[in-house]
């Protein structure tokens, strides 16, 4: 007979018993006050590390509450102006295309252009053209983006854009002055009306800090007209080489919607004709009355995102401390804007990115574009949430490998949603806690071994009554019954002695008990198990399968459940479906069929399983009949839209105890496979069955052949849909009412 809670209190005291000679004695006649001296210093102990404890923890408590409060109010601050950037850029956008000024500009510059289609450059001006082109536009758009660009790519193909590009590109003043450029002096048309509009264009440009205005034709693409003259000047966007840009996205956005009041806005990308800088673009319709004549485009670099992003990069002031960084990402998991430590150290940001295997590819397109965004790919656990759409505080490890605390919300533009985190590595956040830790851990350190001295001494006087009670525990752990301790002294310890008597009588009667309770879990495992598997786990026989030869196996699942579940709450959703898989399992156990399990929406179970039942398939039947009554029911009563797809078929399965410590009853075979795989089909509450059910139970039911289908390891099945010959109840059974 073994008793392991006595053997532990006896083999623990006995580590710390010793003889002590005449002193214990002397201790011994002591009264019980003088004895727990040496208690009162234990509990000193006690109570420094329970301080110790509280302190830390609620310092830690404190400091993570003060953090998400901070990172809240900081991610939502973030979210509120980058929404109102965007708001001020959509009503500016929107308020400009009805100036007279873009009216006026677009029918203007139309019809300078096509004069010029019949202009024609001479050789040399070509050749000057091409020069710009291979020795500017192309080696910088290779060095930002990678690849290999060719000049036949990207040359404009027609006299027009060849003409505006050479006057307005290729012969005159650098790239970062050709937006000041207002006449090139060539004495065309075009020029004329670039010099009436360009200089209010580029002032409008400035003062918002737009990267690029464009003006563009919306039947033909064509760029009429833009600011920063860089290569998509004069493109055209439905066939020239930046037909597949997001300024064509933009174009054809707004030539689609054909909405006088209609802004759209298209997501960043490396936009080529800007060097692959991050850029994305606001657009608008341009109306002359009901006339549709044009598109007004924006387009927007990351510089003004940053900025916002990074607080202008007072991190400290805004409450970042030296770590703490907000920034966004796309649907593409690729960064919005860039972060923090890129802007404070490029270098050891890159060796960052290096130290978590990031590819070298990537770290090279970093460090030439000099910017993260569109480049860095960034999946971490809060922007996957966020991207999801769900808002929220969350500790994980970012994109850095560092442990942070992150707040995290979707921020939601047009047709596409961003992900804004705003978060802290953790390190900072309780570097607090962390001191304060060690002072108490010195102060532990300082105070143990004087308080255990002193114990040490106090703990003699309780050495030698316990050394009885250790003689005791250990002929209880050697199994044998009836043991007595001599009681030798008046005190507290008597009192004990006479106790632990007590007790060891009382053995044997707790194990009485203890052989009743393992009769009561023997009934419980019975009605757990079938009773050949419940009979080998509890003698401890090796792990054997049972076969079962012909059973018929029942495969549902809640069409509906899913959707509906995503609109309520994670309690009203438990709530209908255990209502619904109570009323199943009542109907199961009313039909002799055994539900095996459910997972989620889905419903399995089988027939002829633990009771052998000649009429197996029948019954299955019937019952998914009643599954079908209950679903309606259900329906009708809760006002939903849920129905039931079923799949039976009959034929053999294997079963077993499955698990050491803790067991499931497992089933198994291709008869449970064929079953799942035939319970889909197009049409609302429906029973599908294959060629065992037909053969056996055609007359009783009506049989409608479906398809035929090509089951895994089994080939060709024919499904039949199942009907009753009459809608009655089936066998009389009683069908399950809900709610």
């Amino acid at each position: 007979m073994v008793r392991p809670a006595a053997y532990n209190l006896a083999s623990y005291l006995g580590v710390s018993s010793a003889r002590w000679g005449d002193s214990v004695t002397f201790f011994s006649k002591l009264g019980i006050q003088s004895k727990l001296l040496a208690l009162v210093l234990g509990v000193s102990l006690i109570s420094i590390t329970l301080t110790g404890l509280l302190s830390y923890v609620s310092a830690r408590h404190s400091m993570v509450e003060a953090a998400n409060q901070q990172l809240l109010s900081l991610r939502n601050a973030r979210a509120e102006a980058i929404r109102s950037y965007f708001e001020g850029v959509r009503a500016q956008t929107l308020t400009m295309s009805y100036q007279k000024m873009v009216v006026d500009a677009i029918y203007s510059f139309k019809p300078a252009i096509e004069k010029l289609e019949s202009s024609q450059l001479s050789p040399e001006q070509l050749n000057t053209l091409k020069g710009n082109y291979s020795n500017e536009f192309l080696p910088n758009l290779k060095k930002k983006i990678g690849g290999n660009p060719k000049l036949a790519t990207y040359f404009p193909p027609t006299p027009a854009p060849q003409y505006l590009k050479y006057w307005y590109t290729a012969k005159n003043l650098p790239p970062d002055r050709r937006s000041r450029l207002n006449n090139p002096g060539d004495g065309s048309d075009y020029s004329r009306i670039h010099e009436s509009f360009h200089p209010r264009f580029r002032v409008i440009a400035d003062e918002f800090k737009y990267y690029d205005i464009f003006l563009i034709d919306i039947d033909s693409g064509f760029v009429l007209y833009n600011v920063s003259k860089e290569v998509d000047f004069g493109t055209n966007l439905r066939t020239g080489p930046f037909s597949d840009t997001a300024l064509a996205k933009a174009w054809d956005m707004a030539r689609q919607s054909r909405d006088p009041e209609f802004v759209g806005l298209v997501d960043f990308e490396q936009y080529k004709p800007s060097y692959g800088k991050p850029s994305a673009f606001m657009t608008t319709t341009i109306f002359d009355g009901d006339k549709f004549v044009g598109a007004l485009v924006i387009q927007l670099s990351s510089e003004k995102i940053d900025a916002i992003m990074n607080a202008n990069r007072k991190w400290q002031e805004v409450g970042l401390g030296k770590t703490g960084e907000s920034f966004l990402v796309g649907p593409d998991n690729l960064l919005r804007s860039a972060t923090r430590f890129f802007i404070e150290d490029k270098s050891a940001y890159l060796k960052t990115l290096k130290d978590q295997r990031v590819k070298d590819d990537t770290l090279a397109l970093i460090k030439t574009a000099d910017t993260p965004i569109l480049i860095q790919r960034a999946a971490t656990t809060a922007i996957q949430r966020a991207l999801a759409g769900w808002s929220g505080l969350i500790s994980y490890t970012d994109y850095r490998g560092v442990p942070v605390l992150g707040a995290y919300q979707p921020i939601k533009f047009g047709n596409f949603d961003w992900a804004l985190i705003a978060k802290m590595d953790q390190a900072e956040i309780f570097k607090g806690v962390n001191d304060l830790s060690r002072l108490l851990l010195i102060a532990t350190a300082i105070l143990i071994p004087l308080i255990t001295l002193f114990s040490i001494r106090m703990s003699r006087s309780f050495l030698r009554p316990i050394r009885r009670l250790i003689a005791g525990t250990e002929e209880i752990a050697a199994g044998k019954s009836g043991v007595q301790v001599e009681v030798r002294s008046d005190d507290e310890f008597g009192e004990l002695t006479t106790s632990f008597n007590r007790m060891a009588s009382s053995l044997d009667e707790k194990e009485v008990q203890i052989q009743k309770h393992v009769s009561q879990n023997d009934r419980l495992l019975a009605t757990i198990l079938p009773p050949m598997a419940a009979a080998r786990l509890k003698s401890g026989q090796e792990d054997t399968a049972d076969i079962f030869p012909n059973v018929t196996v029942l495969y549902a699942n809640v069409e509906g459940f899913d959707a509906l579940a995503a609109q309520l709450s994670s309690e009203r959703a438990f709530v209908v479906l255990n209502e619904l898989i109570d009323a199943f399992d009542e109907a199961a156990e009313g039909f002799g069929v055994e539900k095996m399990r459910t997972m989620g929406s889905t419903y399995l179970a089988i027939c002829g399983l633990s009771v052998p039942r000649v009429d197996h398939a029948k019954r299955t039947v019937d019952f998914a009949l009643a599954m079908l009554k209950i679903i309606r029911r259900f329906s009708q009563s809760q006002t939903l839209d849920l129905s039931l797809d079923i799949g039976i078929h009959s034929g053999p399965v294997s079963a077993g105890v499955v698990g050491k410590t803790k067991f499931n009853y497992e089933i198994w075979g291709n008869t449970i496979n064929i079953a799942k795989q035939i319970h889909q089909s197009p049409k609302q509450n429906v029973i599908q069955a294959t060629g065992s059910l037909y053969d056996s139970l055609n007359g009783l039911y009506r049989f409608e052949k479906v398809k035929v289908v090509e089951a895994d390891e089994i080939g060709s099945l024919t499904i039949w849909e199942v009907t009753p010959l009459e809608e009655t109840a089936t066998d009389g059974a009683p069908l399950a009412e809900v709610g």
